[in-house]
């Protein structure tokens, strides 16, 4: 069910099946690995999915003599090369608006406001890339930074045992960080980090929508099967 038929990804719609399909003619012998958020369109023209959490897992499972198109988003993408160590990479120039938005100076603006905090990251935010840098340069050798999932953001929360956090991803997460953890401070990177698509979803449409079985979703087989083998793929590495 879809609560709301308005409510979409900027990242899934930053690439087509017909981009994709032309991009895999441009590297015939490439392995296709896509992020989660993709249409099952897309999903089925791939070889691997992957999350934030495995993606690094499954590319590092992917034999280095393969070129890889990882798509749609190219922060991601730029972390997960950079830690995999991996140089036959091409990445799509995609990204998700909400992460993109987070910028090096919201963070260190919120970092230095909050002296004894920590600091958690998500992949896909436009800042991952100049802060793997930084952290390898020792910028930040001050402070506990950690680029993490939004899971393990998560799990970061609340097994860490510092009082205040900074976070760098969709604002609607610091709801289940501060209710798991109601003595720690939560503070978001940017206060603008908010999803309109997300947000289209409220409670009232999703009890509709469950109750009166309305925009429901139904996924052709010839497509479900196909994009059922990338998923398990990356079921089996993960």
């Amino acid at each position: 069910m879809i609560p709301d038929l308005e409510a979409g990804c900027s990242l899934s719609d930053s690439i087509t099946l017909d981009e994709l399909k032309n991009w895999k003619k441009q590297h015939p012998n490439a392995i296709a690995v896509g992020y989660v958020n993709t249409t099952a369109e897309i999903k089925s023209e791939l070889d691997y999915c992957c999350t934030s959490s495995n993606a690094v897992n499954v590319v590092n499972a992917i034999p280095k003599d393969k070129e890889i198109l990882f798509l749609p988003d190219m922060f991601l993408g730029s972390y997960v090369a950079k830690v995999t160590g991996r140089k036959n990479m091409h990445i799509w120039a995609g990204e998700c608006h909400v992460h993109a938005g987070i910028t090096p100076d919201d963070v260190t603006k919120k970092l230095d406001s909050l002296k004894d905090s920590e600091f958690v990251i998500h992949p896909e935010c436009s800042c991952t890339t100049p802060m793997l840098y930084d952290l390898a340069s020792g910028s930040f050798k001050d402070r506990n930074v950690s680029i993490l999932s939004t899971e393990g953001m998560l799990n970061k929360a609340k097994d860490s045992k510092a009082k205040n956090f900074v976070v760098a991803t969709e604002t609607g997460i610091l709801y289940r960080m501060r209710k798991e953890n109601p003595d720690k401070t939560f503070v978001p990177a940017s206060d603008k980090a908010e999803c309109q698509h997300m947000k289209m979803n409220t409670l009232e449409k999703v009890y509709d929508s469950i109750v009166q079985d309305k925009y429901e979703v139904i996924v052709p087989k010839e497509i479900a099967d196909k994009a059922r083998l990338a998923i398990d793929r990356m079921l089996a590495i993960s």
